[in-house]
């Protein structure tokens, strides 16, 4: 069984492996990596699995042999410049980096902020606060990688066949219709509001098999893909950040924490790691923190503590 650490390390690997696969990252990233890599023979493990797994097999040994400029503030290092090896001009961060089968192109939102975008195929996707995609959209092929928050597909059929929506821990294939997929702490989890779909689930050691899911299914990919069925109400819930809302419904507390950062831009620490693990119900303003802080010192008596630029969740409840 993978212990919490293990699976710790493998995240952090897998958070490695998606940014320098990414369209740009700066002299800092490439620093703070290597700083990351020599705590550990398990770290240098992790990320050669990792790699093994997004089939970029040389990203280490680039990584290591690239001649970082003498300072932070040089522009932006695309993966275009790290594949020529050291030495080459790096380029500036709104460059496009040259993929296989189309250029990528990057999408974000910053804290609290909303954003849709229209996509060459006329795929549109509406971005979450705090989230990011890269998209690639070419003749024969129509792709998309989660590597941020959440973000709400409607995906345009084309004759280039099905759309292929990416994230760290699992894939999902369709050929049009509506799709939310959300980064979670621990995996991903993936609504299908119209249309089917096929999933598979990323591992280190490869992909499993392709499972089928249909309209109305919900799709979690943690330590297994699971499917299962979601009803209108539900789907409306998980939609509420259109219109400025944060709906919980039994959500874990680790998730609803995340949302709220995302909104915020508040970032939370839990006193007792166990409390990530309890289940919140409610519905608030997203801009409203004050609100949820309430909502948790009322219905779970965690209550919270600003200490040091961060907030302190604690609980309040006595044996």
């Amino acid at each position: 069984m993978t212990s919490p650490r293990e699976k710790r390390i493998g995240r952090e690997a897998a958070d490695w492996v998606v940014k320098f696969d990414g369209v740009a990252f700066d002299a800092r990233d490439v620093r703070a990596f290597r700083r990351w890599l020599a705590k550990s023979e398990e770290h240098r493990a992790a990320f050669q699995l990792a790699s093994r797994t997004w089939h970029k097999l040389d990203l280490l040994a680039r990584l290591e042999a690239f001649d970082l400029p003498a300072n932070d503030d040089a522009p932006m290092i695309s993966r275009r410049a790290l594949a020529a090896g050291a030495g080459v001009v790096a380029v500036g961060i709104g460059s496009y980096i040259a993929l296989s089968g189309g250029d990528a192109e990057a999408f974000e939102t910053g804290i609290g902020e909303r954003r849709e975008i229209a996509l060459a195929d006329g795929t549109r996707v509406l971005l979450n606060a705090s989230s990011r995609i890269e998209a690639r959209i070419g003749q024969n092929r129509r792709e998309a990688r989660v590597t941020a928050g959440e973000a709400l597909f409607t995906i345009a059929e084309s004759g280039a066949g099905v759309f292929s929506i990416t994230t760290p821990s699992g894939e999902i294939k369709a050929a049009s219709g509506q799709i939310l997929v959300k980064l979670l702490p621990e995996g991903a989890r993936v609504a299908l509001l119209s249309d089917g779909a096929r999933a598979s689930r990323r591992t280190w050691l490869g992909g499993s098999p392709p499972v089928a899911a249909g309209a109305s299914s919900e799709i979690v990919f943690g330590e297994t893909v699971e499917v299962g069925a979601v009803s209108a109400d539900q789907l409306e819930r998980r939609l509420s950040w259109r219109d400025g809302m944060l709906a919980f419904d039994n959500t874990p507390l680790s998730e609803a924490v995340a949302d709220v950062t995302r909104q915020s831009g508040v970032r939370f620490t839990f006193a007792d790691p166990a409390l990530a693990d309890l289940r919140v119900g409610g519905l608030v303003r997203a801009a409203d923190l004050d609100a949820f802080l309430t909502l948790l010192n009322n219905n779970l008596a965690v209550r919270s503590e600003r200490r040091d630029g961060e907030i302190v969740l604690s609980s309040t409840a006595t044996l």
